[in-house]
């Protein structure tokens, strides 16, 4: 398995155009041809980079129909061709709504996307512009105009584990080493700079997906306890945070990857996380709190929503062996008020809920520790989430059912004779 390409791409902004539809003949009474449409069709080897490689000017045309004609013996004039889009599984695009006039958005006339639809298993094809109609008697002979439009192709990983995690807390070595995958791995902060996908192969050929992203900051750590942003460590946009106390995130977009990932992977190093030598030291639990934290703010709570594991790096340390057994038992109360006072960190850097992590593995993922015992439990969550998801699909499937019975039986009118 392979890692991204350095120029990796996860929006484009692409103009779509179908044809128009002919006009018809009325001496003859024919029909025009219909213009082509315009269709996007994900593609397990398609990629984003590989569309705007092959089509710079990123504008793509379908063919106009073809007119009626008497000299020609054509009564139905011909279709024009409909051109297809590859797009890589993952895509969700979204019907750019600016006005090309307008170069900056305002509150009284924002750009709002509309959704017009998600393309997640390759061969699903999405109609993103439809061509006009032939001309017929009923519109006098002329044709319709096709839809021309811009659209915009936002991709999201379709990944079963998604890892998070601090900078240097070994999210790169551990997708390597379960993977193989060739991901860059250093010993300093923020080297996976682009999201990094991986396979975990097993020995009947079951394939598990793992998504590495760039490293969460920390940006707590110019917090003060008075719950101030310290005046040397205040930026311009904090005013737009949600909270407004708290520091503004920075640098999350890519956290839209884990948004389709089955269950959440936190990756924390067992000797704790500073920032940098003026910044607060935090535990490993003190992590797990913020990482939870910055991703609810992120999401409204979404992805809170997901199961979580935990991954405790670097266990081969000096001095931090006497300390695991210690980590381990509070991560597993993640959820205790104790936990909570424990972590050292004031109420507004806990999230509102707290998952309950799955399983938790303490691992030395350069030394491979507890590497093969971690595969077998990413299998064994997976497949036990894929059952509860497949057992709610029939739960929700039967009470429609049984509604469409019930309307059958009980709402019909009474009919007297």
């Amino acid at each position: 398995m392979t890692g991204m390409s350095r120029s990796f791409i996860d929006r484009l902004r692409i103009f779509v155009k179908a044809g128009s539809g002919a006009a018809g003949n009325p001496v003859v009474r024919g029909k025009g041809g219909n213009g082509g449409c315009v269709y996007l069709e994900a593609k397990e080897d398609a990629s984003l980079e590989k569309l705007l490689q092959n089509n710079p000017t990123k504008r793509f045309k379908a063919t106009h129909g073809m007119e009626a004609s008497k000299r020609r013996g054509q009564l139905l004039g011909q279709d024009g061709h409909d051109v297809v889009i590859p797009v890589p599984p993952g895509i969700s695009v979204l019907l750019d709504t600016q006005n090309p006039t307008q170069s900056v958005n305002t509150p009284r006339n924002p750009s709002v996307p509309i959704k017009l639809g998600d393309l997640d298993r390759p061969g699903q094809r999405l109609l993103v512009a439809q061509g006009g109609m032939g001309g017929i008697a009923q519109t006098g002979y002329l044709g319709s105009p096709g839809q021309a439009h811009s659209i915009v192709l936002d991709l999201k990983l379709m990944a079963d584990y998604g890892l998070l995690g601090f900078p240097n807390a070994g999210k790169s070595s551990l997708l390597r080493a379960v993977s193989k995958a060739n991901v860059k791995v250093a010993s300093y902060p923020f080297t996976t700079v682009r999201p990094q996908l991986g396979h975990c192969r097993y020995s009947d050929a079951r394939l598990i997906s793992l998504a590495d992203l760039p490293g969460l900051d920390d940006i707590y750590a110019t917090y003060s306890e008075a719950g101030n942003i310290l005046p040397n460590q205040a930026t311009a946009d904090s005013s737009d945070c949600d909270t407004p106390t708290l520091p503004a995130l920075r640098h999350t977009n890519f956290l839209k990857h884990v948004e389709r990932s089955s269950c959440l992977l936190l990756v924390l190093d067992a000797s704790g996380f500073q920032r940098n030598q003026y910044s607060p030291w935090r535990s490993p639990l003190a992590c797990a709190y913020i990482l939870m934290q910055m991703l609810e703010r992120w999401s409204g709570g979404f992805l809170l929503e997901k199961p979580f594991m935990c991954v405790l790096n670097k266990i081969d340390l000096p001095g931090v062996e006497k300390e695991t057994q210690e980590t381990l038992k509070w991560l597993e109360e993640i959820q205790s008020p104790s936990a909570q006072a424990h972590s050292g960190l004031s109420r507004e850097l806990l999230p509102s809920y707290i998952p309950q992590f799955l399983n938790i593995h303490p691992i030395s993922a350069t030394k491979g520790t507890n590497i093969a015992e971690l595969k077998d439990s990413l299998r064994q969550t997976l497949d036990a989430i894929e059952l509860r998801k497949h057992a709610s699909l029939i739960q929700r499937r039967l009470k429609q059912e049984f509604a469409k019975d019930d309307a059958l039986l009980f709402d019909r009118s009474t009919t007297y004779c």
